[in-house]
């Protein structure tokens, strides 16, 4: 019985290492000494802070520890993401529950494997299968929307691109407009749509954006929505 469980245990080791290496899911290299933000020494793993000190990481291992790239292939460059075989790493800290085998880089400090989405060293999503990076701060799953880390609807089905102006993308759900990861309450939701040239309209009234927020024409501007921004994570 104590032969069967050893080779068992030996067979699933061999697979999960297997799993490891023929399936990566973002590039990845072994760190070198001259590398600046993980380096191996001696068997142990070890970040460097901007500051030029070292701190060991005590659950890498060495053998296995690849640092991921980011970018396209043959374009890439190292990224503050690192993996082993049990683990994936963000600035040198682990990432609780995060599966190293089918771990994908989606930005700087914003990663997915095949369940979870997690932002830096913390669970953003558990939608993985439905989430969508819509802009450099915006993405979304099939509940909720998010800005940077900060969930701004809960609306997520009725959630919609409308425009365009400058360097300012607007979007709206069944609820509220949004703009630069801020809500605004509008006289008609419903009908509510862009212009062009940063002018709005809806059933009631016109609207311009000046960049900080919505003034309607009869000139009161359009106060945020009374919204409480929670964080994705705790």
């Amino acid at each position: 019985m104590l032969i069967l469980l050893l080779i068992t245990s030996v067979c699933l080791t061999l697979v999960v290492a297997s799993l490891f290496l023929l399936r990566p899911a973002t590039e990845s290299f072994v760190p070198s000494p001259s590398f600046d933000v993980y380096e191996i020494e001696n068997k142990l793993v070890f970040y460097k802070g901007k500051d030029g000190s070292k701190s060991p990481i005590a659950e890498a291992h060495a053998r296995t520890f690849q640092i991921l790239m980011t970018g396209q292939l043959g374009q890439s460059d190292p990224s503050l993401y690192a993996r082993d075989f049990e683990n994936v790493y963000f600035r040198g800290k682990s990432i609780p529950g995060a599966n190293p085998v089918y771990f994908q880089i989606l930005g700087p400090d914003l990663g997915r494997d095949d369940r979870h989405v997690f932002k830096a060293n913390n669970l953003m999503s558990s939608d993985a299968r439905n989430f969508k990076c819509l802009d450099e701060h915006l993405s979304k799953d099939s509940q909720r929307v998010y800005f940077d880390d900060q969930v701004i609807s809960e609306a997520a089905s009725h959630f919609r691109y409308i425009g365009k102006w400058q360097k300012t993308s607007f979007y709206k759900d069944h609820s509220k407009v949004f703009a630069n990861g801020k809500g605004y309450r509008v006289a008609d939701i419903d009908t509510f749509d862009y212009a062009g040239n940063g002018i709005f309209t809806d059933r009631y009234q016109v609207y311009r954006f000046n960049g900080d927020g919505f003034q309607s024409n009869s000139g009161q501007p359009v106060f945020r929505a009374m919204m409480q921004f929670q964080p994705a994570f705790g």
